[in-house]
């Protein structure tokens, strides 16, 4: 199935239009049911339910920048854009993805001049074909160049910009990618923090990312984060989440949806742009890793069990950000609320958005995977659950007893019911009649009309589906 974007190491000539499909937005909550489905108590909830989470993403993040110039290159971006880019814009996003928790605060140099030519750093396109030693040469020839004005003790990461408008395999070769951990021992295997020395002897241990001076802001993010999540396991705990066997070949054949079929435009690190080039936001799974969700944000739902949320978008930020369920062999399913608000304004649709986590996973075969609830649109353009919507109002997973229904809303937060397999044809039914019994009954109310959305939602609530459907279906 195609998917319309951005990848690591490439950047596309053509910009691609994904419409924005305009849904009706389910039933939203009046005071009157609030009081029925108030945000759940974590009773007893064990603290540390997300997992690993890097340690390097919170606050002042030091990122010393430099733009390398070639002797044999002429800039094609002017300095002040790739300053704008860099240092204003890439600090805006990282506030806002982190919700105000992180934030870069940059130490600009501008041109660094290269001793060689272009064509001894130039490097491959394909992440399988990169020459390390060039990468290390980039980064440690910089360093020379640097090292009577720069104490690299200050800074935590270094940005390098090669100073060449860059295509797949013209220019530098390849657009953007992390050094450090990634590129300067492999991303597979046994990826680290290597040190990294000038020729007088200065070291740097930090994270190191590169993106040339035509690349967009996506990119700049997508190889900050590997930076910031650092390793854990043997792996970057902010892993690629496009498909890195379909990477090369996606680079041939100009269709760079091709690789991204995991997670399409749902996170940046695994599309770089969506459309003309808006910059996509993060996943719950990249915030948690990141340290931008925590735990109290997070609500625990073991296979089996049932539980009513009610989730604040995810662009947004609030209370209840994410359900976790976990399954067998470590792996687990979250839960998220894609509205179409602040960044999420590029995607082309929103809802209940389900992703399956398999942390044994190695880099680029699927960290995590979307469970697409509409399989036969492209692109996974309409991958979110909703209510009122056919064939996406409810996802079953039989083998481990799941299953997810979408709910109305609560002023801007999105409702969902985990509940078992076998109740999950009697959960949609009573949903559905309950979300037109509120339409038929809009706040305020009184009398009779009240009593039953009451009466339907108390019962709903203790999960008795069918007593919440009767009752609903004597309100018309």
């Amino acid at each position: 199935m195609k998917k319309l974007v951005f990848l690591f190491g490439i950047f596309s000539p053509v910009f691609f239009l994904l419409a924005i499909q305009g849904c009706k937005s389910p039933q939203v909550m009046g005071t009157q049911e609030e009081k029925f489905f108030s945000s759940p108590v974590r009773e007893n909830q064990e603290r540390n339910i997300l997992g690993p989470q890097s340690t390097r993403a919170k606050g002042a993040i030091r990122v010393l920048i430099a733009v390398a110039q070639f002797p044999d290159v002429q800039p094609r971006v002017p300095l002040r854009n790739i300053e704008r880019t860099v240092v204003q814009e890439l600090n805006d996003y990282v506030k806002d993805q982190s919700y105000g928790q992180a934030w870069v605060k940059a130490q600009f140099m501008g041109y660094v001049s290269l001793p060689d030519s272009i064509s001894a750093y130039r490097i491959s396109p394909n992440n399988f074909e990169v020459d390390r030693g060039r990468v290390r040469k980039l980064i440690e020839d910089m360093m020379t160049a640097m090292e009577s004005r720069v104490d690299f003790s200050q800074y935590q990461n270094m940005l390098i910009i090669p100073a060449a408008s860059t295509q797949p395999g013209k220019g530098y070769g390849m657009m953007c990618y992390c050094a450090n951990p990634g590129m300067l021992t492999g991303v597979r295997g046994n990826p680290r923090y290597v040190t990294l020395r000038s020729r007088g002897g200065k070291e740097f241990s930090g994270g190191v990312f590169v993106g040339t001076e035509n690349a967009p802001l996506g990119m700049f993010a997508h190889d900050f984060f590997h930076a910031l999540g650092g390793v854990s396991d043997n792996k970057r705990l902010v892993p690629c989440l496009y498909n890195f066997e379909r990477q090369a070949e996606a680079s041939k054949l100009h269709k760079w949806e091709y690789c991204t079929n995991y997670m399409g435009t749902w996170d940046v690190m695994s599309a770089h742009y969506v459309g003309k080039g808006s910059t996509p936001g993060i996943c719950s799974f990249t915030r948690i890793r990141l340290g931008w969700i925590s735990s109290e944000q997070a609500i625990l739902v073991r296979s089996g069990e049932e539980k009513i949320a009610f989730l604040a978008p995810l662009a947004k930020g609030g209370r209840t950000l994410v359900l976790k369920i976990p399954l067998q062999m470590e792996q687990y399913y979250l839960l998220e609320s894609r509205q179409l608000v602040g960044v999420d304004k590029v995607q082309p649709d929103s809802g209940i958005l389900i992703l399956k986590v398999n942390p044994a996973a190695q880099e680029g075969i699927g960290t995590v995977r979307i469970i697409d609830a509409d399989p036969n649109s492209p692109n996974l353009s309409r991958a979110t659950f909703r209510l009122n919507q056919e064939n996406r109002e409810f996802f079953v997973d039989k083998e481990n007893n799941v299953a997810v229904i979408p709910l109305w809303g609560q002023g801007e937060n999105q409702g969902v019911l985990v509940t078992t397999a076998p109740k999950s044809q009697e959960a949609l039914q009573a949903t559905l009649m309950i979300q037109k019994l509120l339409q038929h009954y809009p706040e305020p109310r009184s009398g009779k009309g009240k009593q039953q959305v009451e009466e339907c939602l108390e019962a709903f609530k203790r999960f008795d589906f069918q007593k919440s459907y009767q009752i609903a279906k004597q309100g018309f």
